[in-house]
């Protein structure tokens, strides 16, 4: 039997309402001074800052959730976590924060890797960046396209990211046919001398 659809109500989207993409102590110079130049651009309103909660809840529309629960009826588990803030404490997994240009169907994500994120000694693990694209593509596709379903993603790894490293990730839609959102990727280093990835991925809109 399908699972009950979920329900949404003010405390599901309000229970923790702490802002985890602002900059904090484990942030390092190079990160603080992109965070910065962004944010200069927020002043005029072609871009904007995107918050960053603890559950995937906090991130929708409710009108969208409910249609997401027609699509995909899951169950409300109440202790559930966003899986990029997997723990509360500063530097060692996500840090992020992403950037959204309405005008220009794109997304910019700085994106700082901490310890528990590795793979083999000293460098991130492939999933964990996989995780930081899917998310960056997520975000500019619904932000710009109103599009929450990953259809295929291909990622193709260029160079390794070392922990601690500042990664900038820039997500942009490219075409769109029906209900399909096109989307590429590149994974740089802070100046945007070294390509640590490349991306594309096919999101698909809510009915």
């Amino acid at each position: 039997m399908p699972a009950p659809p979920i329900t949404v109500s003010g405390s599901h989207l309000h229970s923790d309402t702490k802002d985890y993409s602002l900059p904090n102590a484990s942030w390092s110079p190079v990160m603080v001074r992109l965070y910065n130049d962004l944010m200069e651009k927020t002043v005029d309103g072609t871009w904007t800052r995107l918050p960053g909660y603890s559950r995937s809840l906090q991130y929708f529309k409710e009108e969208d959730l409910a249609r997401i629960a027609k699509a995909v009826p899951v169950q409300m588990v109440e202790d559930t976590r966003h899986f990029l803030r997997f723990t509360e404490m500063e530097r060692l997994g996500f840090e992020h924060v992403i950037f959204h240009n309405d005008s220009e169907k794109k997304c910019v994500c700085l994106f700082q890797p901490g310890p528990l994120l590795e793979g083999l000694p000293g460098i991130i693990h492939g999933g964990a960046l996989g995780t930081m694209i899917d998310t960056t593509f997520f975000v500019t596709a619904y932000k710009s396209a109103n599009a929450v379903f990953t259809g295929t993603m291909t990622i193709n790894f260029k160079s390794p990211l070392p922990v601690g490293s500042v990664v900038r990730l820039e997500a942009k839609i490219t075409s769109m046919e029906g209900r399909k959102v096109f989307l590429s990727c590149e994974v740089q280093n802070s100046d945007r001398t070294v390509l640590f990835a490349e991306a594309s991925a096919i999101f698909f809109q809510m009915k």
